[in-house]
């Protein structure tokens, strides 16, 4: 125990020399004067301490925690020299020493953000000067273009657009020949002097009691739907003219391309005399398959889908496969006697052909959901002179004299 003891004795002995040294050297300094007797003192005293005590065991010794406990840290401070402590610190060799990924792991990046201002931050920088360092190409070239028009839903954006556009112009198509249809079968009702809303609206299984009263659609009506009516002569001749097209170009491509086929194969079929038959009979075949066999899977050619119509039978039900044989097979004796068969579109209540007679089918307006609107002048004309009805006979009031009137 005496070592201790008498290591802290000389301790802090040595620290009361230091302290008195240490005052008695400001002292002088203050009255600008020499050391004294007293400084000389302890300055001796001092030194023979440190070359009796051995300055390493002192430091082994010390309580190091009771020490900094007892340094003022602001005295401290204030006493460090900075700028000559800085001149000494090799920065490079600093630098080196640091772990860049635990610094940046113990960075509180939310605090940090939060405590920017970017409108400070954006003020300071020179977009052009930015802008002009930028390499166009370089950039472009790391770019994945089909991706990002991918990510961006372009294509979808043009296919809606497209199917938007497209349906525009077809419902101006079919609302169009809407219009013609009434206004021709308004004339037909007040020449042979028949109550147009006395006509059947359309096939029971479609309109039902609770379908319009009357067949024709009132144009601007914004509950009025199409579907269900039975259709007009006007839609009918354009549904059959696109067909008509229709049928004979892929007749014209599918003839050419055998007719490619055979001629690679080094067959002549004109040669052989039956050339202009065989062209013929293959026409009419090919004519034969396209009605039948649009009408048998979908009640409807490619050119009543175009213009919204459907084949049905008199009761509203779909047609079979034999109701559309049949049909198409008495299809040209409508034609027959200069198209006196087609005659019973114009003045049959259901507005039936020969052909839907003998087969039992008739045409109806199919567009789904869509309303009867019809925002056009001719929509305007009608609506504003379509017969009103009686309401004590639910006829129309002949007498009025609006449109079709003599």
């Amino acid at each position: 125990m005496r070592e201790p003891r008498g290591v802290a004795v000389t301790v802090g002995l040595l620290s009361l020399l230091l302290e008195v040294d240490e005052s008695v050297a400001r002292t002088d300094r203050h009255h600008r004067g020499d050391i004294g007797p007293l400084g000389r003192l302890a300055g001796s005293l001092r030194d023979r301490v440190l070359d009796v005590v051995s300055p390493d065991e002192i430091v082994e010794r010390l309580d190091v925690n009771a020490v900094v406990e007892r340094v003022d840290i602001e005295t401290a401070l204030e006493r460090i020299d900075v700028d000559a402590l800085l001149e000494r610190v090799d920065i490079d060799r600093l630098l080196a020493r640091i772990d860049i990924n635990v610094l940046l792991a113990r960075v509180d990046t939310d605090l940090l953000l939060a405590r920017v201002d970017v409108e400070v931050l954006l003020a300071r920088v020179d977009v052009n000067r930015l802008l002009d360092r930028v390499d166009v190409d370089a950039v472009m070239e790391r770019v994945d273009v089909e991706r990002l028009v991918q990510r961006a839903g372009i294509p979808d954006i043009v296919a809606e657009s497209t199917g938007s556009v497209a349906e525009t112009v077809l419902d101006m198509l079919r609302r169009q020949l809407l219009g013609l249809d009434v206004v021709l079968i308004r004339a037909i009702m007040r020449v042979l002097s028949r109550d147009e809303h006395s006509l059947p609206a359309g096939p029971e299984a479609l309109v039902g009691d609770g379908g319009p009263t009357h067949s024709l659609p009132v144009p601007n009506a914004p509950t009025e739907v199409v579907t269900g009516h039975y259709a007009g002569a006007i839609t009918r001749l354009a549904a059959f003219v696109i067909d008509i097209a229709l049928a004979a170009g892929s007749f014209t491509i599918a003839s050419g391309a055998l007719g490619a086929a055979l001629q690679t194969a080094s067959v002549r079929v004109g040669e052989t005399g039956v050339g202009g038959v065989l062209y013929a009979a293959s026409a009419v075949a090919w004519l034969f398959i396209y009605w039948w066999a649009s009408t048998a899977v979908a009640g409807r050619t490619p050119g009543m889908a175009i213009i919204g119509l459907r084949i049905v039978t008199r009761p509203g039900t779909p047609v079979s496969g034999r109701r559309a044989f049949l049909r198409v097979l008495t299809l040209p004796l409508s034609f027959a006697l200069l198209g006196l068969g087609l005659l019973g579109i114009l003045f049959d209540r259901e507005r039936r052909a020969m052909h839907d007679v003998i087969a039992g089918t008739t045409v109806v307006y199919d567009w789904g959901d869509r309303m009867a609107t019809l925002p056009t002048p001719l929509a305007e004309w009608l609506a504003q002179h379509a017969a009103p009805i009686d309401p004590e006979t639910g006829g129309t009031r002949l007498h009025q004299h609006h449109v079709g009137c003599p």
